[in-house]
């Protein structure tokens, strides 16, 4: 992605080495939330990634919040029980994520709403333990998107999806690793073992690779 022609292209970088991409959410003033400027380079990078043939995806941070959800300051035509354009970019970035053979969310701190449904769009997560996760879309009046409810269903299960998508609880690194969620990480050692699992499933054939995650995941 070009900086030069798209001035607000910094809030969402794309790096590119051989078969893995690295998306990394560049507004750490904000906590990386997810206002409709951050969200178009986001699904602009995620498509430049799958137009360069990427076959893994890492996504990460800048900052100390992971993100922190959508950010609500800005009309987008939202309302109580009906989700506006900020959702309809959080959906497309899901699905995007979703459709590489393999990808990485390196989560270290705050991931809420929006900025959970992203991480939890990707096949494996690693998470630090400062990191977080927190779905408050019921009390906003939202369901969470339909791709993180059916992936955390086929993870864990009707009743502890329920749970960790209702109850508007903040759920640990150490939580969410027990339940098979997410791999706990030291903080310092995020990126690196984030670049060893990316260059690990780079190394498969990425049609075996993309079959096996869609067995595992539909």
């Amino acid at each position: 992605m070009n900086t030069r022609e798209n001035p607000t292209a910094s809030l969402c970088l794309l790096d590119r080495d051989g078969a893995v991409a690295t998306v990394t959410l560049n507004r750490p003033d904000a906590r990386n939330a997810l206002n409709l400027p951050l969200l178009r380079n986001l699904v602009g990078a995620l498509g430049d990634a799958h137009a360069r043939h990427a076959d893994v995806l890492v996504l990460r941070a800048v900052g100390p919040a992971f993100c922190a959800g959508a950010d609500v300051r800005a009309d987008d035509g939202s309302a109580i029980g009906q989700p506006g354009l900020r959702r309809r970019l959080i959906e497309q970035a899901c699905d995007l994520i979703e459709a590489f053979p393999a990808s990485i969310a390196a989560v270290q701190g705050p991931a809420v709403g929006g900025g959970w449904a992203l991480a939890a769009s990707a096949v494996v997560t690693l998470a630090a333990p400062e990191a977080s996760f927190r779905f408050p879309e019921l009390r906003l009046g939202f369901l969470p998107p339909d791709a993180t409810i059916r992936r955390l269903r086929a993870s864990v299960g009707p009743a502890a999806a329920f749970r960790l998508l209702a109850a508007d609880e903040r759920f640990s690194a150490r939580e969410l690793a027990g339940l098979g969620l997410a791999e706990a990480v030291d903080a310092a050692d995020l990126d690196a073992r984030a670049r060893v699992l990316a260059e690990r499933f780079a190394a498969a054939p990425a049609d075996l690779l993309d079959r096996l995650r869609t067995a595992l995941t539909t």
